[in-house]
């Protein structure tokens, strides 16, 4: 598959398409005309840098990235888009745009909502031209195999005509939230919605004739839970409506009318009563700051210290990158420092301990930080070539070992030892061949929990070289939830490492590991980047 080059036709085409797709106001921010080559080169450097890994370079749902996410990233080329505010169910420039500012809740496609408006234009325009180029493709592939005769210009027609926006869905304005009209949406969703989502809103429905909901490409899917808050295209009324009357393109959520006046309104009404208090912003991917605050004497290092109460904290949402409802939501984050020593003690809930990897299906549970001093961080999928990031990675398997070395015994106690009993000394240490060639994860005694990593690109974090760690990190699990504070000298310790003086502003990222489920490597749940403002 090839994106064709983009040339004078491409250009025609995407700016009327574009210009057709542009509602009243939506004007480009940098005041040219929509569509204009200078707009459609930003959009193409911004996707490469923060797109291209999941999406793919082509915009075929095929990045590097793509095997580890659930649901799939979407394929441009296919022409679907389940957010749209059309009754065609094509989208608007400004359909594109709220896509990416928002990200996609319920999936690990993350928000944009920092990038300047000017940027997010010229992503939606790069992305719409990956569409519209995908689909051009394809028509010709479809039309070699068929043996049918169609030219580049005829194809291209053909997508230009099939991507304009449609007329939009009406949206009226709300509905009273009264015990009146919840009764009528009740009584309407109950009829229209509840074989899928359930009577309690829960997807719990009977899903579909066959007994699972199928996207439009053989993927699967599920009802929306509505009481968790997650809500891909937002919880406004307006949003609402929209998915109501126009669906969700490619999926199984078909768009459904109402007769009645006042009907959708109505359903859009009790739909948004379903969901519980708080429960979306628990769960909303937003740019946060991390205040480290100075403390006078020496910063805490114990999770329990009695100083971290007196902290501010700060709550990060995780989003799993392979999707599941039972996860870690997010983390508490609290951070301090004395002038020489930086502290940051996450908090999470997680039911089980899992500090040990000695069965084979035996995973640990870990937490990570991941720091960028650039003003503009690279993405934070572990950096880029030319833009490393600085990783903490704790593991409570490690945090064991560092008080005694686990072994196979100390599962199971009472089995027959059928290794080498008889050796000793260094021929012991021999016989173990992952210790005796010096493998990081096989040490017989480690000095801490956590271990100084770098990276430099999707793939490529690893430890760094020639130095112990410079992180140091301790954790307590107590009624289902860790708190695990982890600390390094202000100062760099390692080369390449960065400097975290006092007054310094950084950017923070999260990653959490539930070994209970699994997890491991890419399977996790992880943050955006968001600021650490380390006071003077």
């Amino acid at each position: 598959m090839h994106v064709l080059p983009l040339n004078r036709s491409s250009f025609a085409l995407l700016a009327v398409v574009t210009s057709l797709a542009v509602l009243p106001g939506a004007g480009s921010a940098r005041g040219g005309e929509p569509g204009a080559p200078r707009d459609l080169e930003r959009g193409r450097s911004l996707y490469e840098r923060h797109c291209s890994v999941c999406h793919g370079a082509q915009g075929r749902g095929d990045g590097n990235a793509a095997y580890l996410l659930y649901p799939a990233p979407r394929d441009f080329g296919s022409g679907r888009f389940r957010l749209v505010s059309t009754q065609n169910g094509v989208p608007t420039q400004r359909d594109l745009i709220a896509s990416i500012r928002r990200g996609m809740p319920g999936s690990a496609m993350p928000p944009w909502e920092w990038l300047a408006e000017e940027d997010l234009w010229s992503t939606a325009l790069y992305v719409r031209h990956l569409s519209i180029e995908g689909q051009v493709d394809e028509l010709l592939r479809w039309a070699e195999v068929e043996e049918e005769e169609l030219s580049e210009t005829e194809a291209r027609a053909i997508v230009g005509e099939k991507m304009v926006p449609g007329d939009p869905v009406r949206v009226g304005p709300p509905a009273p939230n009264d015990p009146v009209t919840l009764h009528q949406g009740r009584r309407l969703y109950l009829k229209s919605c509840a074989s899928c989502h359930g009577e309690d809103g829960r997807g719990s429905g009977a899903v579909s004739s066959s007994g699972e909901l199928v996207n439009e490409d053989g993927t699967p899917s599920s009802a929306r839970d509505f009481t968790t808050g997650i809500f891909k295209g937002g919880t406004t009324h307006a949003d609402i409506v929209r998915r109501i009357a126009g669906g969700l393109p490619g999926s199984p959520m078909p768009a459904t009318e109402f007769e009645g006046p006042g009907e959708v309104e109505a359903v859009t009404a009790f739909v948004r009563s379903l969901v519980k208090r708080g429960a979306e912003e628990r769960v909303l991917q937003r740019r946060r700051t991390v205040p480290v605050a100075r403390v006078s004497g020496e910063v805490p290092i114990e999770p329990t210290d009695p100083s971290w109460a007196r902290s501010e904290g700060v709550w990060v949402a995780l989003m799993p990158l392979w999707w599941r409802d039972e996860r870690v939501e997010g983390v508490v984050a609290h951070a301090l420092h004395d002038g020489e020593t930086l502290a940051l003690r996450l908090s999470w809930r997680d039911p089980t301990r899992d500090d040990d990897v000695l069965g084979a299906r035996s995973f640990s549970d870990a937490a990570a930080i991941e720091i960028s001093v650039e003003r503009d961080p690279p993405l934070f999928a572990m950096g880029a070539a030319d833009h490393p990031v600085d990783i903490a990675l704790w593991r409570a398997a490690w945090q064991a070992d560092a008080l005694a070395a686990q072994d196979i015994r100390d599962r199971w106690p009472g089995m027959v030892d059928d290794g080498f009993p008889d050796l000793v000394g260094d021929l012991f240490e021999e016989s173990l061949t992952a210790r005796a060639v010096g493998n990081g994860q096989s040490l017989a005694a480690r000095p801490s929990g956590a271990e100084a990593l770098i990276a430099q690109g999707f793939g490529t974090v690893g430890p760094r070289s020639g130095a112990p760690s410079s992180w140091n990190a301790r954790g307590t699990w107590n009624d289902g939830y860790w708190d695990v504070v982890f600390s390094r000298s202000m100062s760099a310790e390692i080369e390449g490492e960065v400097s975290l003086s006092p007054g310094l502003s950084a950017f923070l990222a999260f990653a959490v590991w539930d070994g209970s489920f699994g997890d491991r490597n890419g399977q996790k749940s992880v943050s955006v980047w968001h600021r650490l403002e380390v006071a003077p």
